[in-house]
């Protein structure tokens, strides 16, 4: 992966290869097991997890969405209440699933154990999703950049992190350049906060990187592991509109519909 004198990363066509070679190599000599009981059948070497795992993280589908932050509605109205009431600054958000129990458990570990199955299963349905928004016609994507131990540091960077997958696959349908104009300042984390507090607390948690100041692209795609409130992707959104960006679209692996 290389970084070019814009700020834009770029992974070789020759890293790719290796990686995919790698990963082939590997399926081959350790088959798949399933990441949540262990199991090995035909969808565990598919899709990282067994039928039976499978089937239990399925959720009920609504008839009604919110066109722009698509939780779950009641009725046939446009929009739900959160983004009728507050300053909202994403254009949309797209989810591959709402989360559950049993969904959230397969994104800690992703997150905690950078588990490879995991991640095949919870990108599954990504590439409809990206062919939608290739007709939007992105600059840029962006990966919510996350604060540890002291330091800032972007997951693009470390293999099978939790946004990893949503970036390959973004990279090689959408062809538009990862970016890195924002940097969190807070090392406090939301989760445990409750709803009013996670807006009190984002909203001083991001900044505009100096070299990205007045200067973000126009359409931008952000991707992050699961929209909760919301919280910290609309206040990230809203420094990326303060500094030139006009639309910003969310990509997540879950969103939570309660």
């Amino acid at each position: 992966m290389g970084k070019n004198t814009r700020g834009e990363f770029h992974l070789t066509p020759v890293y790719f290869m290796r990686s995919l070679f790698f990963l082939r190599l590997l399926d081959f000599f350790f088959p798949l097991h399933c990441g949540i009981c262990g199991r090995e059948d035909f969808f565990s070497l598919k899709i990282g997890l067994c039928k039976r795992c499978a089937n239990a993280t399925r959720t009920f589908e609504p008839a009604y969405r919110c066109n722009i932050c698509s939780s779950p509605l009641s009725n046939s109205s446009d929009v739900c209440g959160f983004c009728d009431s507050r300053n909202v600054f994403f254009t949309r958000v797209f989810s591959l699933r709402d989360r559950n129990d049993l969904l959230g458990e397969l994104l800690n570990k992703l997150k905690s154990n950078n588990e490879y199955p995991v991640s095949i299963f919870l990108s599954l349905g990504i590439r409809r999703t990206l062919r939608e928004l290739k007709t939007l016609n992105m600059d840029a994507c962006i990966l919510l950049p996350s604060y540890s131990n002291g330091k800032i540091f972007n997951s693009d960077l470390r293999p099978f992190s939790p946004s990893s997958r949503l970036y390959e696959e973004t990279r090689r349908i959408l062809k538009i350049p990862l970016i890195d104009p924002l940097m969190k300042t807070s090392s406090e984390r939301q989760a445990g906060k409750s709803f009013s507090e996670r807006f009190f607390h984002a909203y001083s948690a991001w900044e505009i990187k100096p070299n990205w100041k007045d200067r973000c692209p126009s359409k931008i795609l952000l991707l992050d592991d699961v929209f909760t409130t919301g919280a910290s992707v609309n206040e990230a959104c809203r420094i990326l509109k303060k500094n030139g960006t006009k639309s910003v679209y969310v990509l997540t692996y879950l969103r939570v519909s309660d």
